[in-house]
């Protein structure tokens, strides 16, 4: 189903999430960088001739009424989590499910299964992807994990943007894994740390994009690691994705289209394109990917629910690939109504 001709008769209800009471200074960066992406949905909608209402998630429960009293035709869904828990970003997609009412973005299942970077790793691999070797982690090691050589990269096990990890991720020793294991484990002790190789090399995102009936990845982009101090690792922590005064910020820019052959582009599409479906993921998305020096691709993770504020990596891939960002919201909103099943009678 396609957005109404006379489109100024659809109303839609960006729904976004409020900063967590109990999310520290550092984690709201990331948090409070969802009002770029609503001004950003607004000002397309606008240029649509789409009517928008606002609704500011702080209390899940309070919402559902709200979001059944809006009158809505679609939720454009930018919720990320729950008082700073990104793992009630599934349910609160699963909310929306239940209440019967077509939303963007990613099905509940896939933002769950992404979340879960173990789990994720493990139905890559199935689809004969290449991930790196990792073990997940609930207590620290005495010694390093069979199967494993340094250097390691360490992750909490279930996090999304580059949460928990710093310019000092990567380890080379026994004694550096099992303080940087520690100091993970006490932040995130419910689900884990992800220990994992790391593959030095040059590191690439695919964006995808589903209009609900066909599947694009859209322009390679490159992380461009050249102006990084010689001390510095070849990472995209937190500091250099969201810390925009800091060094690492601005030495690590992205390069859309990535500067790179046919032959290595359409391959990042192709394994783009099985990360996704391995996930049963729908609507937008984003895989990042490491190549080491013999051209071999490595999938690190699939992030459902990009960060699409005009200035992130997600916009500069759909200038690269000629779609408008106004075209992008008509196909995203156009496949959630294609996917939506009759909302559920009072």
């Amino acid at each position: 189903m396609n957005i109404p001709n006379n489109s100024s008769s659809l109303l839609i209800l960006i729904v976004s999430n409020d900063v967590g009471k109990q999310t520290n200074e550092v984690d709201r960066l990331s948090e409070s960088g969802v009002r770029n992406e609503v001004e950003a949905v607004k000002t397309a909608c606008r240029t649509l001739g789409i009517l928008t209402e606002e609704l500011i998630i702080a209390d899940p429960h309070a919402s559902w009424k709200s979001i059944e009293d809006s009158g809505a035709d679609v939720v454009f869904n930018l919720c990320e989590g729950v008082d700073g828990d990104s793992g009630f970003e599934m349910h609160f997609a699963a909310m929306l499910e239940m209440i019967g009412i077509p939303f963007t973005g990613a099905n509940p299942l896939t933002l769950g299964m992404a979340r879960n970077k173990p789990l994720a790793k493990q139905l890559f691999h199935v689809r004969n992807l290449s991930v790196p070797a990792g073990v997940r982690l609930k207590t620290v090691p005495a010694d390093l994990p069979e199967g494993l050589a340094f250097p390691l990269i360490c992750k909490p096990a279930c996090e999304d943007a580059s949460l928990g990890i710093f310019h000092d991720a990567v380890v080379r020793d026994e004694k550096a894994m099992r303080e940087k294991v520690s100091l993970l484990l006490e932040k995130y002790p419910r689900d884990g740390v992800l220990l994992e190789e790391y593959i030095d090399g040059r590191e690439f995102n695919v964006a995808v994009l589903s209009d609900g009936k066909t599947v694009r990845a859209l322009e390679p982009s490159e992380i461009d690691f050249s102006c990084l101090p010689e001390n510095c690792d070849r990472i995209t922590g937190y500091e250099a994705k969201w810390m925009e005064e800091n060094e690492l910020y601005k030495a690590t820019p992205s390069r859309c289209p990535a500067d790179i052959s046919q032959e290595l582009k359409i391959r990042l599409q192709d394994a783009a394109l099985s990360a996704y479906h391995a996930l049963e993921a729908n609507s937008y998305g984003r895989v990042d990917f490491r190549v080491d020096r013999n051209d071999r691709i490595f999938v690190l993770e699939y992030n459902p629910n990009p960060d699409i504020s005009f200035d992130a990596g997600y916009a500069k891939a759909l200038a690269a690939s000629r779609l408008t960002y106004a075209e992008f919201v008509r196909m995203v909103v156009s496949e959630a109504l294609a996917n939506h099943t009759t909302r559920r009678k009072p």
